[in-house]
Formats: structure tokens, sequence, C-alpha cells
């Protein structure tokens, strides 16, 4: 019997095809904007997780300039007598080849072991870094400093997009910053005993870790304005597939009396009227999310190129699927579609 049921309502979409094409293309465009969306999301999450790795940004505490952007390097060597165990850090940008570089430069010796930066530099000859002079960078960076710069560089998949990671006096020189470090990053492990900061580098303020990177508080408005873009279209493509699920519903309805005049149960007929939407849901989805990619891939070097120019920091220009947004993706359409039934 369930077969026949199954044979009768599928017998609707036959006769109306356009239709049921309206149905699938509306969840599908819908399911397509917001996947899209959220990809693009994810991958800028990504990127600014992957850069705040590389010296463990947010786990540690920091001590940073209350003015400007830098301080002397003597400072380091004040606070390193006085029984603080800090590792400098020198950042900033330099044009390559049109493109703007993150430099990150680090002290290999007094680095935290947990970070990107150590795990990378653990790879690498530490004697050829610091003699040669040695850019590290990820595949896509490293042949950028290669084909621009007279530098060495190695490559390691540690480094984030975007940045390029060195010795501290290479950055230095690089960014013309000589004698000057942009933050010091305190260790986890304190001695007992040791030098008021105030009385030491009263210039200096402890930035206490958090968990939370400076760039994903910067832009959690901008990802926050793009999830609602996302989430009205889906909206306005549900409004298609309620349309086009209230009209299928109204014109079977002779085909439903008929099923429950020959003995069809009303739940058998619900459970399968609702399999059938699941179906539809999930073809629709799949769709959509495929869509969705291309319009992420399309997108994301716009957005990427934006991000930077407001906020400063480096998305990756590639895509990667990620499990997050397409099964976010999945669920919103048959979500979307159980809703627009139900109402």
């Amino acid at each position: 019997m369930t077969g026949a049921v199954l044979e009768a309502l599928a017998s609707h979409w036959r006769r109306n095809r356009l239709q049921l094409l309206t149905l699938v293309l509306g969840l599908a465009l819908a399911t397509a904007l917001w996947s899209g969306v959220q990809a693009i999301n994810a991958e800028a999450r990504a990127s600014y997780d992957a850069a705040a790795a590389t010296l463990a940004e947010g786990r540690f505490h920091q001590l940073m300039p209350r003015e400007g952007d830098s301080m002397p390097q003597a400072l380091f060597v004040a606070l390193r007598r006085a029984g603080w165990l800090v590792s400098p850090v020198v950042e900033g940008r330099l044009r390559v080849g049109g493109t703007a570089v993150r430099l990150v430069g680090v002290d290999p010796l007094t680095a935290p072991p947990s970070s990107a930066a150590s795990e990378a530099l653990a790879r690498t000859d530490l004697n050829r870094f610091l003699r040669a002079e040695t850019l590290v960078a990820g595949p896509e960076m490293a042949a950028l400093l290669e084909a621009n710069m007279p530098n060495p560089v190695l490559v390691d998949q540690a480094v984030a997009p975007g940045s390029v990671l060195a010795d501290i006096g290479v950055v230095q020189k690089l960014l013309g910053r000589a004698g000057r470090i942009s933050r010091l990053i305190v260790l986890p492990e304190q001695p007992l005993r040791q030098q008021p900061l105030a009385d030491i580098a009263p210039d200096l303020v402890l930035q206490r870790a958090d968990g939370a990177t400076d760039v994903g508080r910067l832009t959690d408005s901008f990802h926050l304005n793009l999830t609602a873009f996302g989430f009205l279209s889906f909206a306005v493509g549900i409004f298609i597939v309620h349309g086009a699920i209230g009209l299928a519903f109204e014109q079977r309805r002779g085909v439903i009396r008929t099923l429950r005049a020959l003995g069809v149960p009303l739940r058998r007929l619900v459970v399968l009227m609702i399999a059938e939407l699941v179906v539809l849901a999930t073809l629709a989805g799949a769709l959509g999310i495929a869509l969705g990619y291309l319009i992420a891939a399309l997108l994301l070097p716009d957005v990427a190129a934006t991000i930077r120019g407001l906020y400063g920091a480096d998305v990756a220009g590639t895509l990667q699927i990620r499990p997050a947004w397409w099964l976010s993706g999945i669920a919103m359409a048959l979500g979307g579609a159980l809703l627009a039934a139900a109402s």
C-alpha cells in the first residue's frame, strides 16, 4: 500500500513540473545564499585563528605600549634582567610585489613553546634561520617572496596565510624599525619574585589573555551583518517555497480524500508526505550548497580585500569545504522546508 500511496503523491509532481522546479529552485537558491555567506564567514574566521595561533595570541598575557604602536627594545632587556620572562615581537606590513604582507618577527630563543611560530621554527635549521636572514611562510606566500625578495625562503604549512615569520632583527631591518618592538609576550611560568612592572616600565600596560583575538573582535560586526544578509535572503526564498508547497497541498486535496476513502491511515499519509518533503529538501539543499560554494568562491577575494582594507586582517584567498557550513546549509534547507509546510 505504501508504494501505491507514494506513486499517487508523486503523480502530482509529474503533472506539475514547473511547480516542482519552483519548489526545488526556490529552496536551492535560499540555501545557496545562506551557505555561501556561512562559507565566507568560516573561511575568514579560520584565517583569523591561524594568524592568532602564530604567536598563540589570546592565550598569553602581553605587555603593550600605553601610547603608540611600538616600544624601545631596551625595555625587553630591562624586564628580563628584572625577572620578567617575556618574548619580543615585531609586527608590520611590507608591500611585496604589489601585495601587503604581514611580517612577524620573533626571538626564536624566547618565543612561547606552544605557539605555531615555535613549532615552525622547531622544523627549521635554527643556525641557518638566524645567519641567512631566512623568511618562513606558507606555500602561496613563499612563491611571492621567492619572486620578489633576496632572502632565503622556507615553506611551512603552520604559518598563517598572508603572514611571514622571521627573526626579530630581520623584520626590524625590513620595516626600518631598528631598536623598536611592537609588544612583549609574557610567558606563563614566571619567577616567584620579580620587580613590579610600574617600577621598570611605567609606559607599558599588561593586557591579560582572554582567549579571543583582537581581529576577531573587530570583525564580529562585519560577519554579523553578512549573516543577517544571508538569513534575510534565505527568508525570501522560504516565502517562495511556502507558496509552492501551499499550492501543491491545495491541488492534492482530492487525491488525499481519495486515499483516505480507500483506507489509508491518516498517520501514514502524513508521514509519507513529510518523507516526500524531506527528500525534496535534501536534494534542493545539496544543489544549494554547490551553488553556495560557487558564490562564496567568487565573492571571497573581494570580501578578503574589504576585510584587509578595513581591519588589516588577512583572509585566505581560496575556499575550503568545511563541515560547519555545509551541514548548516542542509539543516537550514530541511528546517526551512518543514517550517514552510507547517505554516
